[in-house]
């Protein structure tokens, strides 16, 4: 047999001696890649355990009169404004606000004191000067806030605990009014109770 047939038939399939091939295990895909996929791991982190409240405000309370409801106010301390809470925990803290408006119908500027009663002991009092009376400044805005840390101090044996805002002139001569004009004719009053923050829960 010459070179050039060897050569030819060393072509042919070993098993249909055909060239090409067609046994059927010929067309079986040959293709071995194994394509790589990287997949984003899911990570559970577990959030912060909640040992405790922090700081909510769990009870609320408080007082909007009008001024027209007192007489003009002297020496004598005169209570504009009450709020009640009850009191549960040693650890409890009450925030207390208010905002008043007073009319000085004087010529002169007068000193006044605002005085904030827990159950009848003074825990906190504020002064402030109102100018007289003059047709372009009708009334002096007088706003404060207070942190009570310790509201079972006096509490009844019920819990209860009564905040009262007083106010008074401290001058014997002179007398003013608390309110604004028509719209503004409000002292208000209010009494928020908080939880305490939980010291294992940073």
């Amino acid at each position: 047999m010459s070179n050039s047939k060897k050569r030819s038939d060393s072509k042919n399939c070993p098993n249909c001696e055909k060239n090409p091939c067609c046994c059927p295990i010929g067309n079986t895909n040959q293709n071995t890649f194994n394509p790589t996929i990287n997949v984003n791991p899911v990570i559970n982190i577990s959030s912060t355990p909640v040992n405790g409240e922090q700081g909510l405000l769990t009870e609320f309370d408080g007082s909007v009169l009008p001024g027209g409801d007192f007489e003009p106010i002297r020496l004598t301390p005169i209570t504009i404004g009450t709020a009640t809470l009850h009191i549960d925990d040693p650890s409890d803290r009450v925030l207390l606000h208010a905002t008043i408006q007073s009319l000085n119908r004087n010529r002169f500027t007068i000193l006044i004191q605002f005085s904030v009663f827990r159950n009848g002991t003074e825990i906190y009092s504020t002064t402030d000067n109102i100018p007289p009376f003059v047709e372009f400044m009708s009334a002096t805005t007088t706003g404060f806030s207070f942190l009570d840390k310790a509201p079972l101090a006096e509490a009844s044996p019920s819990g209860s605990v009564l905040y009262e805002l007083k106010t008074n002139s401290l001058q014997s001569e002179a007398s003013f009014t608390v309110g604004g004009t028509k719209d503004t004719d409000f002292i208000v009053f209010t009494a928020s109770k908080i939880k305490a923050n939980n010291p294992n829960n940073i």
